[in-house]
Protein backbone atom coordinates (compact mmCIF):
# COMPACT_ATOMS: atom_id res chain seq x y z
CA UNK A 1 0.00 0.00 0.00
CA UNK A 2 1.75 3.66 -0.85
CA UNK A 3 0.95 6.25 1.36
CA UNK A 4 1.31 9.60 0.51
CA UNK A 5 4.01 11.91 2.59
CA UNK A 6 1.04 13.50 4.84
CA UNK A 7 0.12 10.06 6.05
CA UNK A 8 3.25 8.79 6.70
CA UNK A 9 3.98 11.23 8.80
CA UNK A 10 0.30 10.52 10.64
CA UNK A 11 1.75 7.14 10.90
CA UNK A 12 4.89 7.71 12.53
CA UNK A 13 3.35 10.19 14.77
CA UNK A 14 0.53 7.52 15.74
CA UNK A 15 4.02 4.48 16.47
CA UNK A 16 5.59 7.38 18.27
CA UNK A 17 2.82 7.61 20.77
CA UNK A 18 1.63 4.08 20.92
CA UNK A 19 5.32 3.80 21.94
CA UNK A 20 5.47 6.42 24.66
CA UNK A 21 2.27 5.00 26.21
CA UNK A 22 3.95 1.94 27.26
CA UNK A 23 7.13 3.12 28.29
CA UNK A 24 6.95 5.82 31.30
CA UNK A 25 10.19 8.64 31.33
CA UNK A 26 11.66 7.01 34.05
CA UNK A 27 12.27 3.92 32.12
CA UNK A 28 13.93 6.22 29.64
CA UNK A 29 16.38 7.90 32.28
CA UNK A 30 16.96 4.22 33.52
CA UNK A 31 17.76 2.74 30.04
CA UNK A 32 20.37 5.55 29.64
CA UNK A 33 21.64 4.59 33.10
CA UNK A 34 21.86 0.63 31.88
CA UNK A 35 23.61 2.18 28.95
CA UNK A 36 25.99 3.84 31.06
CA UNK A 37 26.74 0.89 32.99
CA UNK A 38 28.31 -1.16 30.00
CA UNK A 39 30.60 1.70 29.02
CA UNK A 40 32.10 1.65 32.91
CA UNK A 41 30.86 -0.03 35.46
CA UNK A 42 33.23 0.85 37.91
CA UNK A 43 32.66 4.69 36.75
CA UNK A 44 28.67 4.59 37.73
CA UNK A 45 27.98 1.29 39.58
CA UNK A 46 27.73 3.44 42.70
CA UNK A 47 25.05 5.84 41.81
CA UNK A 48 22.30 3.17 41.26
CA UNK A 49 20.79 3.85 44.61
CA UNK A 50 20.45 7.72 44.30
CA UNK A 51 19.08 7.63 40.75
CA UNK A 52 16.58 5.35 41.80
CA UNK A 53 15.34 7.74 44.05
CA UNK A 54 15.50 10.14 41.28
CA UNK A 55 13.26 8.32 39.03
CA UNK A 56 10.64 7.01 41.26
CA UNK A 57 10.22 10.51 42.10
CA UNK A 58 9.57 11.92 38.24
CA UNK A 59 6.17 12.68 37.89
CA UNK A 60 5.14 11.73 34.19
CA UNK A 61 4.14 14.31 31.56
CA UNK A 62 1.26 13.84 29.32
CA UNK A 63 1.51 11.42 26.53
CA UNK A 64 1.36 14.55 24.14
CA UNK A 65 4.83 16.20 26.14
CA UNK A 66 6.68 13.06 25.70
CA UNK A 67 5.16 12.72 21.81
CA UNK A 68 7.10 16.22 21.31
CA UNK A 69 10.13 15.67 23.18
CA UNK A 70 10.24 12.45 21.17
CA UNK A 71 9.86 14.45 17.40
CA UNK A 72 12.02 17.21 18.65
CA UNK A 73 15.09 14.59 19.02
CA UNK A 74 14.42 13.53 15.85
CA UNK A 75 16.20 16.81 15.01
CA UNK A 76 18.33 17.71 17.31
CA UNK A 77 20.45 15.36 18.93
CA UNK A 78 20.60 17.49 22.25
CA UNK A 79 18.88 15.49 24.86
CA UNK A 80 17.76 17.85 27.87
CA UNK A 81 14.58 17.25 29.25
CA UNK A 82 11.85 19.43 31.88
CA UNK A 83 11.04 17.35 34.50
CA UNK A 84 8.91 18.30 37.58
CA UNK A 85 9.32 15.56 40.48
CA UNK A 86 6.05 14.66 42.73
CA UNK A 87 6.96 17.31 45.12
CA UNK A 88 6.40 19.87 42.56
CA UNK A 89 10.24 20.94 42.13
CA UNK A 90 11.26 21.20 38.50
CA UNK A 91 14.07 19.80 37.14
CA UNK A 92 16.34 20.07 34.10
CA UNK A 93 18.31 16.34 33.01
CA UNK A 94 20.77 17.13 30.48
CA UNK A 95 22.69 14.18 28.80
CA UNK A 96 25.81 13.95 27.04
CA UNK A 97 25.44 11.21 24.46
CA UNK A 98 28.21 9.62 23.62
CA UNK A 99 29.93 7.09 21.13
CA UNK A 100 32.81 5.22 23.43
CA UNK A 101 34.28 1.56 23.72
CA UNK A 102 33.79 -0.11 27.22
CA UNK A 103 36.49 1.15 29.79
CA UNK A 104 38.07 -2.22 31.01
CA UNK A 105 39.76 -0.14 34.53
CA UNK A 106 40.76 2.99 36.03
CA UNK A 107 44.12 2.42 34.36
CA UNK A 108 42.87 2.65 31.42
CA UNK A 109 40.85 5.72 31.99
CA UNK A 110 43.58 7.59 33.54
CA UNK A 111 45.98 7.01 30.44
CA UNK A 112 43.43 8.26 27.74
CA UNK A 113 43.17 10.96 29.80
CA UNK A 114 46.80 11.86 30.30
CA UNK A 115 47.58 11.20 26.54
CA UNK A 116 44.78 13.46 25.46
CA UNK A 117 45.82 16.74 23.02
CA UNK A 118 44.95 19.92 24.34
CA UNK A 119 41.86 20.96 22.73
CA UNK A 120 39.87 24.24 22.73
CA UNK A 121 36.52 23.06 23.74
CA UNK A 122 34.75 20.96 26.23
CA UNK A 123 36.49 20.24 29.70
CA UNK A 124 40.69 21.38 29.97
CA UNK A 125 42.80 20.90 32.98
CA UNK A 126 46.14 22.39 33.08
CA UNK A 127 48.34 19.81 34.00
CA UNK A 128 52.34 19.36 34.21
CA UNK A 129 53.45 16.15 33.24
CA UNK A 130 52.12 12.42 33.62
CA UNK A 131 51.60 12.46 37.89
CA UNK A 132 47.85 12.03 38.76
CA UNK A 133 46.72 15.76 38.66
CA UNK A 134 45.55 17.70 42.39
CA UNK A 135 42.00 17.92 40.83
CA UNK A 136 41.72 14.19 41.02
CA UNK A 137 43.03 13.77 44.69
CA UNK A 138 40.75 16.73 45.73
CA UNK A 139 37.25 14.72 44.42
CA UNK A 140 38.43 11.22 45.72
CA UNK A 141 38.75 13.11 48.97
CA UNK A 142 35.14 14.20 48.69
CA UNK A 143 33.95 11.11 47.83
CA UNK A 144 33.83 10.30 43.92
CA UNK A 145 35.52 6.90 42.86
CA UNK A 146 38.64 7.57 40.81
CA UNK A 147 36.69 6.23 37.49
CA UNK A 148 34.01 8.44 37.83
CA UNK A 149 36.02 11.60 37.80
CA UNK A 150 38.31 10.13 35.19
CA UNK A 151 35.30 9.52 33.13
CA UNK A 152 33.43 12.58 33.48
CA UNK A 153 36.87 15.24 32.98
CA UNK A 154 37.23 13.29 29.39
CA UNK A 155 33.65 13.54 28.67
CA UNK A 156 31.23 15.49 30.80
CA UNK A 157 32.88 17.16 34.10
CA UNK A 158 29.08 19.23 34.50
CA UNK A 159 28.07 16.68 36.91
CA UNK A 160 31.23 16.74 38.78
CA UNK A 161 32.04 20.20 39.33
CA UNK A 162 28.30 21.48 39.49
CA UNK A 163 27.81 19.14 42.31
CA UNK A 164 30.86 20.70 43.89
CA UNK A 165 30.21 24.29 43.27
CA UNK A 166 26.54 24.16 44.34
CA UNK A 167 27.79 22.84 47.93
CA UNK A 168 30.24 26.15 47.72
CA UNK A 169 27.66 28.58 47.14
CA UNK A 170 28.67 29.40 43.67
CA UNK A 171 25.48 30.79 41.70
CA UNK A 172 24.75 27.31 40.10
CA UNK A 173 21.46 24.96 40.46
CA UNK A 174 20.91 22.88 42.83
CA UNK A 175 22.51 19.41 42.00
CA UNK A 176 19.87 16.39 42.05
CA UNK A 177 22.54 13.91 41.09
CA UNK A 178 24.50 12.48 38.29
CA UNK A 179 23.27 9.06 36.51
CA UNK A 180 26.17 8.27 34.33
CA UNK A 181 25.88 10.91 31.94
CA UNK A 182 22.77 12.64 32.55
CA UNK A 183 22.79 15.21 35.18
CA UNK A 184 19.88 16.54 37.40
CA UNK A 185 19.87 19.80 37.80
CA UNK A 186 17.19 22.35 39.52
CA UNK A 187 15.27 24.64 36.75
CA UNK A 188 16.74 28.36 37.33
CA UNK A 189 14.91 30.41 35.26
CA UNK A 190 15.07 31.53 31.88
CA UNK A 191 18.11 32.38 29.99
CA UNK A 192 19.49 36.04 29.93
CA UNK A 193 18.30 36.11 26.46
CA UNK A 194 15.12 36.60 27.77
CA UNK A 195 16.03 39.62 29.22
CA UNK A 196 17.34 41.84 26.37
CA UNK A 197 14.43 44.26 26.31
CA UNK A 198 13.87 44.00 30.73
CA UNK A 199 13.19 47.16 32.85
CA UNK A 200 16.92 49.17 33.37
CA UNK A 201 17.15 48.57 36.88
CA UNK A 202 16.68 44.67 36.42
CA UNK A 203 19.53 44.64 33.79
CA UNK A 204 21.74 46.70 36.10
CA UNK A 205 21.60 44.44 38.73
CA UNK A 206 22.05 41.19 36.52
CA UNK A 207 25.15 43.17 34.93
CA UNK A 208 26.61 43.22 38.70
CA UNK A 209 25.87 39.73 39.41
CA UNK A 210 27.38 38.96 36.18
CA UNK A 211 30.91 40.82 36.80
CA UNK A 212 30.59 39.19 40.53
CA UNK A 213 30.44 35.96 39.45
CA UNK A 214 33.30 36.28 36.95
CA UNK A 215 35.37 36.97 39.52
CA UNK A 216 34.40 34.63 41.46
CA UNK A 217 34.86 32.24 39.31
CA UNK A 218 38.40 33.81 38.66
CA UNK A 219 39.18 33.23 42.13
CA UNK A 220 37.60 29.58 42.33
CA UNK A 221 37.91 27.28 44.81
CA UNK A 222 40.56 25.02 46.88
CA UNK A 223 43.57 27.30 44.86
CA UNK A 224 41.61 26.19 41.58
CA UNK A 225 40.80 28.71 38.59
CA UNK A 226 37.62 28.45 36.70
CA UNK A 227 38.10 29.80 32.99
CA UNK A 228 35.04 30.10 31.24
CA UNK A 229 35.64 29.36 27.40
CA UNK A 230 31.54 29.84 26.64
CA UNK A 231 30.21 32.67 28.99
CA UNK A 232 26.69 33.84 26.82
CA UNK A 233 23.84 34.51 27.87
CA UNK A 234 22.34 31.26 26.66
CA UNK A 235 24.28 29.72 29.67
CA UNK A 236 23.47 32.23 32.23
CA UNK A 237 19.83 32.33 33.37
CA UNK A 238 17.82 34.39 36.34
CA UNK A 239 15.69 32.85 39.03
CA UNK A 240 13.06 35.24 39.51
CA UNK A 241 11.99 34.03 42.77
CA UNK A 242 16.01 34.53 44.68
CA UNK A 243 16.60 37.51 41.56
CA UNK A 244 19.76 35.55 41.05
CA UNK A 245 21.41 35.19 38.10
CA UNK A 246 22.82 31.15 37.59
CA UNK A 247 25.05 29.90 35.48
CA UNK A 248 23.36 26.71 34.59
CA UNK A 249 26.51 25.31 31.71
CA UNK A 250 29.98 23.82 32.84
CA UNK A 251 30.75 21.94 30.05
CA UNK A 252 33.21 24.42 28.71
CA UNK A 253 35.81 25.15 31.11
CA UNK A 254 39.80 25.41 31.47
CA UNK A 255 40.24 24.70 35.03
CA UNK A 256 44.24 25.96 36.50
CA UNK A 257 45.77 24.32 39.42
CA UNK A 258 46.97 27.80 40.83
CA UNK A 259 48.67 25.74 43.62
CA UNK A 260 51.86 25.21 41.49
CA UNK A 261 51.72 28.21 39.13
CA UNK A 262 53.40 27.89 35.95
CA UNK A 263 54.33 31.34 34.78
CA UNK A 264 52.66 35.06 35.99
CA UNK A 265 49.18 36.01 35.43
CA UNK A 266 48.73 37.60 32.29
CA UNK A 267 46.15 40.10 30.50
CA UNK A 268 43.69 37.80 28.18
CA UNK A 269 44.43 39.18 24.17
CA UNK A 270 41.98 37.93 21.73
CA UNK A 271 43.16 36.08 19.18
CA UNK A 272 42.01 36.60 15.13
CA UNK A 273 38.34 35.54 14.77
CA UNK A 274 34.67 35.75 15.50
CA UNK A 275 33.55 35.30 19.65
CA UNK A 276 35.64 34.05 22.32
CA UNK A 277 39.03 33.25 20.54
CA UNK A 278 42.07 32.05 22.80
CA UNK A 279 44.89 29.91 23.46
CA UNK A 280 45.04 27.07 26.40
CA UNK A 281 48.54 27.62 26.86
CA UNK A 282 47.45 31.15 27.62
CA UNK A 283 45.36 30.21 30.37
CA UNK A 284 47.60 27.35 31.60
CA UNK A 285 49.99 29.96 32.30
CA UNK A 286 49.12 31.56 35.45
CA UNK A 287 46.61 31.97 37.87
CA UNK A 288 44.19 35.12 37.57
CA UNK A 289 44.05 35.43 33.60
CA UNK A 290 41.69 38.14 33.49
CA UNK A 291 39.45 36.43 30.76
CA UNK A 292 36.44 36.24 32.68
CA UNK A 293 36.47 39.28 33.11
CA UNK A 294 36.66 40.33 29.43
CA UNK A 295 33.60 37.28 28.75
CA UNK A 296 31.54 39.20 31.29
CA UNK A 297 32.12 43.08 30.27
CA UNK A 298 31.72 41.82 26.54
CA UNK A 299 28.45 40.45 27.16
CA UNK A 300 27.74 43.47 29.21
CA UNK A 301 28.54 45.95 26.28
CA UNK A 302 27.29 43.96 23.37
CA UNK A 303 24.28 41.93 24.57
CA UNK A 304 22.59 43.84 28.45
CA UNK A 305 23.11 46.72 28.43
CA UNK A 306 24.14 47.87 24.84
CA UNK A 307 21.14 50.13 25.03
CA UNK A 308 21.85 52.08 28.46
CA UNK A 309 22.42 55.98 28.18
CA UNK A 310 25.38 56.45 30.78
CA UNK A 311 28.09 58.10 29.43
CA UNK A 312 30.54 56.71 32.37
CA UNK A 313 29.07 53.21 32.17
CA UNK A 314 29.77 52.85 28.50
CA UNK A 315 33.44 54.28 29.19
CA UNK A 316 34.36 51.78 31.68
CA UNK A 317 32.86 49.01 29.52
CA UNK A 318 34.89 49.92 26.87
CA UNK A 319 38.25 50.07 28.44
CA UNK A 320 37.09 46.98 30.12
CA UNK A 321 36.77 45.18 27.13
CA UNK A 322 39.51 47.32 24.85
CA UNK A 323 42.31 47.31 28.16
CA UNK A 324 45.05 49.55 25.91
CA UNK A 325 48.10 48.65 27.32
CA UNK A 326 48.76 52.54 28.05
CA UNK A 327 45.65 52.44 30.75
CA UNK A 328 44.92 48.91 31.51
CA UNK A 329 47.46 45.85 32.76
CA UNK A 330 44.76 43.65 33.84
CA UNK A 331 41.20 43.81 33.61
CA UNK A 332 39.96 43.83 37.39
CA UNK A 333 40.12 47.42 38.75
CA UNK A 334 37.60 47.51 35.70
CA UNK A 335 35.54 45.04 37.18
CA UNK A 336 35.31 46.59 40.62
CA UNK A 337 34.86 50.36 38.72
CA UNK A 338 32.28 49.02 37.07
CA UNK A 339 30.34 46.40 40.42
CA UNK A 340 31.04 49.94 42.47
CA UNK A 341 28.97 52.20 39.45
CA UNK A 342 26.20 49.58 38.91
CA UNK A 343 25.65 49.95 42.75
CA UNK A 344 25.06 53.57 42.33
CA UNK A 345 23.12 53.72 39.65
CA UNK A 346 20.64 50.87 41.22
CA UNK A 347 20.63 53.32 44.60
CA UNK A 348 19.30 56.41 42.48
Amino acid sequence: MHLSPGHLKVVLILALLQDLQIRPQKDIFRAHLERDLRLCPACFAGQRWQCEEIFEDIAEPSDWSKLLKSISLLFDRREIYFLQLNGGAQLVAKRKAIEQQPYRNVDSLRREFLEMEERPGGFQLCRSGSRTPRFVSYFEQRGHEAATIWYYMMHSVTPLLMQELFLLEFPVPRSYGACGLTHFQAYAGRTLVHYAAAVENLRLEMARQLLQLSLKLTFGFADFRIFLTDLTADNLAFDEPSQRVILIDLDSVVLVDASAPLGNAQKYEPLPGDGFTFDVKEFCGGQQLDANVYQACRLLKDFLLQDLANDRLEMLLGQCVRCDNETCDMRFQQAYDLIKLLGELLDR
